[in-house]
């Protein structure tokens, strides 16, 4: 069976104008909304609430067969994924550590994404956003990366057999752990620009036809919806994890582009709207986005009570997934953190190393991102914006073998 288009779509909406936008009837790849600004706005997926849970056959979510993310279909934009496209991404366990929570005096949870085959999250949002671009007809798919999302686009253009996905890095990544890796998976690389915004901007214009014929793919965050769509599966897996008890009190999210802290509430509301909640689970966590420092746009636009993320001059930052001095659904990062009645925590530069040293002495595989979760609920502990015996999960995105690659 080919990668279709799920019949359990009922629309596509603008993020921003909330404008329904036109399919096309799926014949080609879904970029930015046209009825915002160019370049536009990210768009979302909208299911049918009757089709959904006529094919779930009940009010629970996971079906029988299929494997890792793929058991959530009923909620996901594209059917008939082979088993060796997909099976493997997802299912992360999350645990929890006593060590940490007798050390932080909270019930301390962590969710370990970095079992995903190529060691990190991205793997969720790529895996389904490509398969997505190649049931609307895509056949190649290009993005900007300093980190892992190039890896992942890589190895799932690989495991269909296009031809390697087109990455651009930013000049000062040459030789890094993330150029090797996505040209073992096939990729052909490009270094341009100071950092992932100026190798973007660098993508779009030598690519200029490619795009605007839909035969190549920006999968760049958000500039498709597939990507958001499996990134919420973290929160989909996180109400599984917690089945019977009561869903954590906060969910710390090392924040970027913001997708995966997006698609969390994504999941869970669609959850709530289609009566797919345990009654347990009806009171949502507080979402926290951190960042560092030296580049928190999200949390400068948040804590100013701005509609929409202003973009910074980021100084850099070891953790190269928190490199991202601006947003394109910043718009919806700060609604989330809001209507979740959240937080947004910048940490030092000096909190994520020593963070991600104590996750080390710990045996935990994370990387510096997720090392700046850890740092960011020692902060939160200290001011009491999180109270002693709170639950709390960390979302530990990747796996330390590319910080250590990098030193």
């Amino acid at each position: 069976m080919a990668i279709e288009i799920s019949p359990n779509i009922a629309r596509l909406r603008c993020s921003k104008s909330g404008r329904e936008v036109p399919t096309g009837a799926f014949v080609r790849p879904i970029g930015l909304c046209g009825c915002c600004p160019a370049p536009g706005k990210p768009v979302v997926v909208e299911y049918d609430r009757e089709r959904v849970l006529a094919q779930l056959g009940g009010r629970t979510l996971a079906r029988r067969s299929g494997h890792g993310i793929w058991r959530f279909a009923a909620l996901l934009p594209v059917v008939g994924v082979p088993d060796e496209y997909g099976a493997d991404v997802g299912g992360t366990p999350t645990v929890f550590h006593a060590q940490l929570s007798q050390e932080l005096k909270a019930d301390v949870f962590v969710k370990n994404e970095a079992s995903n085959p190529s060691g990190s999250f991205k793997d969720r949002g790529l895996a389904v956003g490509i398969a997505l671009g190649v049931a609307c007809g895509a056949q190649r798919f290009c993005l900007p990366t300093q980190g892992n999302a190039g890896v992942a686009a890589c190895l799932f253009s690989a495991r269909l057999g296009l031809p390697g996905a087109l990455v651009y890095m930013p000049e000062g990544f040459q030789g890094s752990s993330y150029h090797k890796a996505c040209t073992f998976f096939g990729g052909t690389v490009r270094f341009t620009g100071a950092n992932i915004a100026a190798a973007g901007r660098a993508m779009r214009e030598q690519l200029k036809e490619e795009l605007a014929s839909g035969t190549y793919v920006d999968i760049s965050t958000f500039f498709e919806p597939g990507r958001l769509e499996g990134k919420k599966t973290m929160g989909l897996e996180i109400t599984e994890a917690f089945a019977g008890q009561a869903l954590p009190d906060f969910i710390i999210y090392p924040t970027g582009g913001g997708t995966g802290l997006v698609g969390i509430w994504k999941a869970l509301a669609e959850l709530a709207e289609f009566g797919l909640l345990a009654a347990e689970h009806r009171r949502l966590p507080r979402l926290v986005a951190v960042q560092s420092e030296n580049c928190a746009p999200v949390v400068e636009s948040f804590r100013r009570g701005l509609a929409e993320v202003e973009p910074v001059v980021s100084l850099g930052t070891v953790a190269d997934g928190l490199d991202v001095p601006g947003a394109i659904m910043g718009h919806d990062i700060l609604k989330v953190l809001r209507e979740s009645r959240g937080a947004a925590v910048a940490v030092s530069e000096a909190d994520i190393i020593a963070a991600f040293r104590r996750y080390g002495a710990l045996g935990i595989p994370a990387g510096y991102e997720s090392a700046a979760t850890l740092a960011a609920l020692h902060t939160l502990r200290n001011e009491n914006t999180i109270a002693a015996g709170a639950r709390v999960l960390l979302l530990n995105t990747a796996s330390h073998l590319i910080p250590i690659g990098k030193t």
